[in-house]
C-alpha cells in the first residue's frame, strides 16, 4: 500500500509512527513524506536551534504513545537532553523543543526499523500542491511539476502562516530591523541590544521572542501589542479527568458552556486552581463541540477562542518567571492595541507604528525593531493544496471556516459532505471538526485512537502502476 503524507513535521510523523504500529497483517506499507524541510519530525515548532525555546508542558506529557507516559523523558535523559534549566523543581522537566525534535525523529527511525520487513519510508523534499482523484487512489502535485500515485492520502502539514497585520510600508517591508518571520535563523540577530523593541502579538510566540531578548541580555525597553493584550497563562496542577460535563447533557450554546466553565472553576479553584477545570474541558471538547450548532460553534471562535486558547496553551514555567522578571523591573510590558501600520522614512533612523488603542484611538510611536508574533492564520484556504481540494471537490472547509471538515476518524468530507475514502486529515487544520487539535499530546493520542484498528489502513483494491 502506498500512504502520500503530505507535512513531515509532528503530525506526519506521529502518523507514521502510529500507522506502522497498527498496519494489518499481510499488508505491507510504503510511505513517502512530502516535506520540503531537510529534517524530519521537526516542522516550526520543533525547528528552532534556541534552547531557550522549551515545551510548554512537561515531558512526561509528551509522550508518542498513550500508553508509555514516560517514553519521552526516558529518552530524554538517555540522551543527555535534560539541562540545567529543565527542571521546574517539582520533578518535571520542559526541554528545549529542539531536543525534543530529536526524540520525534529517532522515535520514527526506531520504529521503521522495528518494521523493516514491511514497511519503507522515504521523504521526498518537496511541497505538494494538488491532489487529485485518480481510478484506484489519488495522484498527489508536486511543485517541481512531478506526481505521487498514493493508495491512501494522510494531510499533515501544520498551521497556515498568517500575514502581517496593518500595512507595512516599502522602506519598513526591506530593513532587516522589521521581522516577519521570527522562526528563521538568526532572526533577531539583527536587533541590536539597547533597541527599543515592538512584539506584535501577545502569544507563545511572543513570549519566546522575548525570552530569547531577555536572556542574551537585551537592554532596551521591549512593547508586547495585541488586540486583545492577552498573554499565555501559568501551570498550575495538571489533570486528566474526562468529566466536565458530569454525566449531564453537552451545552447547547456557547453561553451555556461558559456558564458550565465558570462553574466548575467556582465549585473547584480555591482548592487546585482553575488550570484543572480548563483540562476538564479540553478532554470532553469533542463531544461538546459535535454537539453544538454550527451558528454556536462560530460565537465560541469569534468570541471565546482568543480567551479559551491563552488558558489552554499555557507557559512553561522558566520562560513565565523571565517574562514576569521583565514586567516587575520595567523592562518589558504588554499592552492591548492595534497595528494600523509600519513605516520608515528614507533618511529615518526609528520605525514609525501607528497604533490603534481601545476606543479606537491611534498613537504613533517610535521603535528601532518591530517583530510580528501574530498566530496562524484562519483563512487555510490560502494554502494552494487546500485550494486545489476544494476546488476538485474533495473537500470542504468546517462550520466555522478555520480548517477542512472531517468526520470523527479523521476522514475528509468532500464538497457534498460525504467522506472521500482513503482521504485523512489530522493536526491544526482539523480543529474546526474536533474542536481542538493543535497540541501535540492531542494530535498523538487521536492518532493512535483513529489508527489502532488497522481499518483506515485495511488494503481495498489493486494498485496497478501509471
Amino acid at each position: 500500500m502506498n500512504i502520500v503524507v503530505i507535512g513531515g513535521g509532528f503530525t506526519g510523523i506521529a502518523f507514521v509512527i502510529h500507522a506502522i504500529r497498527a498496519c494489518p497483517a499481510g499488508v505491507d506499507l510504503d510511505f513517502t513524506i512530502v516535506e520540503p524541510s531537510a529534517e524530519l519530525g521537526r516542522g516550526i515548532a520543533y525547528g528552532t536551534s534556541d534552547p531557550l525555546h522549551r515545551i510548554n508542558v512537561p515531558s512526561d506529557r509528551m509522550s508518542l504513545f498513550a500508553g508509555d507516559s514516560t517514553h519521552a523523558t526516558r529518552w530524554l535523559k538517555a540522551h543527555d537532553a535534560i539541562d540545567a534549566g529543565s527542571s521546574d523543581g517539582q520533578g518535571s522537566y520542559y526541554v528545549s523543543r529542539a531536543r525534543y525534535g530529536e526524540y520525534v525523529a529517532a522515535t520514527l527511525d526506531d520504529v521503521v526499523a522495528e518494521a523493516a520487513s514491511h514497511v519503507r519510508v522515504r521523504h521526498r523534499r518537496a511541497t505538494a500542491t494538488g491532489v487529485r482523484k485518480v481510478e484506484s487512489g489519488y495522484t498527489v502535485t508536486l511543485d517541481d511539476g512531478s506526481h505521487l500515485d498514493a493508495h491512501r492520502v494522510a494531510l499533515c502539514f501544520g498551521h497556515t502562516p498568517s500575514k502581517p497585520p496593518g500595512v507595512i510600508d516599502e522602506q519598513a517591508l526591506h530593513d532587516p530591523r522589521v521581522i516577519t518571520l521570527p522562526w528563521a535563523p538568526d532572526a533577531l540577530r539583527a536587533i541590536p541590544q539597547d533597541a527599543s523593541v515592538l512584539l506584535v502579538g501577545t502569544g507563545l510566540t511572543m513570549a519566546d521572542v522575548a525570552v530569547t531578548l531577555i536572556e542574551r541580555g537585551h537592554t532596551g525597553r521591549i512593547t508586547a501589542i495585541s488586540r486583545r493584550g492577552l498573554r499565555a497563562q501559568p501551570h498550575g496542577l495538571f489533570s486528566d479527568a474526562a468529566d466536565f460535563l458530569d454525566n449531564t447533557a453537552p451545552p447547547a450554546s456557547a453561553r451555556e458552556l461558559v456558564r458550565k466553565l465558570r462553574q466548575r472553576i467556582a465549585r473547584d479553584g480555591a482548592r487546585i486552581g482553575w488550570q484543572p477545570a480548563a483540562d476538564a474541558l479540553r478532554f470532553d471538547l469533542p463531544r461538546i463541540w459535535n454537539a453544538l450548532p454550527a451558528r454556536e460553534q462560530r460565537r465560541v471562535v469569534t468570541r471565546l477562542l482568543a480567551f479559551w486558547d491563552v488558558h489552554r496553551f499555557r507557559i512553561a514555567p522558566q520562560i513565565h518567571t523571565a517574562i514576569e522578571r521583565a514586567i516587575e523591573s520595567g523592562q518589558m510590558s504588554v499592552t492591548t492595541a492595534g497595528i494600523v501600520g509600519i513605516s520608515r522614512a528614507r533618511a529615518a533612523e526609528h520605525l514609525s507604528a501607528n497604533l490603534r488603542r481601545p476606543g479606537g484611538t491611534h498613537e504613533e510611536h517610535s521603535f528601532d525593531a518591530v517583530v510580528f508574533c501574530t498566530g496562524p492564520a484562519r483563512d487555510i484556504d490560502r494554502n494552494p493544496l487546500v485550494k486545489s481540494l476544494l476546488e476538485g471537490g474533495l473537500a470542504r472547509l468546517d462550520a466555522v471556516g478555520i480548517g477542512l471538515d472531517t468526520d470523527l476518524r479523521s476522514q475528509l468530507r468532500n464538497a457534498e459532505g460525504e467522506v472521500s475514502p482513503g482521504l485523512l486529515a489530522f493536526g491544526p487544520m482539523t480543529r474546526g471538526s474536533f474542536g481542538e487539535m493543535t497540541g501535540a499530546p492531542d494530535i498523538a493520542r487521536h492518532l493512535e485512537r483513529v489508527l489502532k484498528d488497522g481499518s483506515l489502513l485495511a488494503y481495498t483494491s489493486t494498485w496497478t502502476s501509471r
